[in-house]
C-alpha cells in the first residue's frame, strides 16, 4: 500500500509528508492570493486547477515532517504582513503555508490537484469571481476546524511542533517578501 500523504518536490529534491491518521480539512480555494503565490512560482498550470482553485489540506503542524532535502525550503510573502507560503526553492514547487508565527499552530498544506488519502473535499472557498458553476460551500464547517484545531495545539506542548519555526519563534529561513509590482504581475487576470 502505498503512502498517499508522502510528497515530493517536482525535481525530487525534497521529500516530505503529513501523518496518515492526521485530522484536518480537505478544501479547495480560489482566492486571488493562493493563484499569485502558485503563479510567483511558476506552477500556475500544475498547482492550480482549471477553474482557478488550489486544494490544501489544514491541519497542525507537527503533523508535517521534512523527510529529505529540509535545505532547499524557501517561504515568501506576498506582502509585508502576508502569511508564510512555503515552497522548494530547487523547482519552486508549493509546500504549504503557514501564519507569520508558530503561536497558533496552523498548516494548509498545498496538494496537487486530485490528490488521495486526505479524503473528500469539504469546502470550497473563496469563490467570488470564478467559473458561475462554483459555488461557496462548507465555510463555516472549515472555519469552525481550523479554530478547534489550533486551540488544541495552543493548549497541547506535544501539537505545538513545527518544522517551520525554530525554537525562538522564527521562520527555519528568512522570508522573501514580494514587491507590490512582483505581485501585481502575478495576480490572476
Amino acid at each position: 500500500m502505498t503512502d498517499d500523504r508522502h510528497h515530493t518536490c517536482q525535481c525530487g529534491k525534497m521529500e516530505w509528508r503529513i501523518a496518515p491518521t492526521a485530522p484536518g480539512t480537505h478544501l479547495v480555494c480560489y482566492c486571488a492570493d493562493c493563484q499569485t503565490y502558485a503563479n510567483v512560482l511558476d506552477h500556475g498550470a500544475t498547482r492550480v486547477d482549471s477553474d482557478g482553485g488550489t486544494e490544501i489540506f489544514q491541519t497542525l503542524p507537527a503533523n508535517f515532517e521534512f523527510l529529505r532535502g529540509q535545505d532547499h525550503l524557501a517561504v515568501l510573502r506576498l506582502s509585508p504582513k502576508g502569511i508564510l507560503r512555503w515552497y522548494a526553492g530547487c523547482c519552486g514547487t508549493q509546500i504549504a503555508n503557514t501564519l507569520p508565527g508558530p503561536g497558533l499552530p496552523f498548516v494548509g498544506a498545498v496538494l496537487p490537484p486530485g490528490a488521495k488519502g486526505y479524503g473528500p473535499i469539504t469546502a470550497l472557498l473563496s469563490t467570488v469571481g470564478t467559473a458561475p458553476h462554483i459555488k461557496e460551500t462548507g465555510v463555516l464547517k472549515a472555519q469552525l476546524s481550523v479554530i478547534g484545531r489550533i486551540l488544541g495545539g495552543v493548549f497541547s506542548p506535544s501539537k505545538r511542533a513545527s518544522p517551520f519555526f525554530n525554537d525562538d519563534k522564527t521562520p527555519v529561513v528568512a522570508p522573501r517578501v514580494l514587491s507590490k509590482s512582483e505581485r501585481n504581475a502575478a495576480r490572476p487576470q
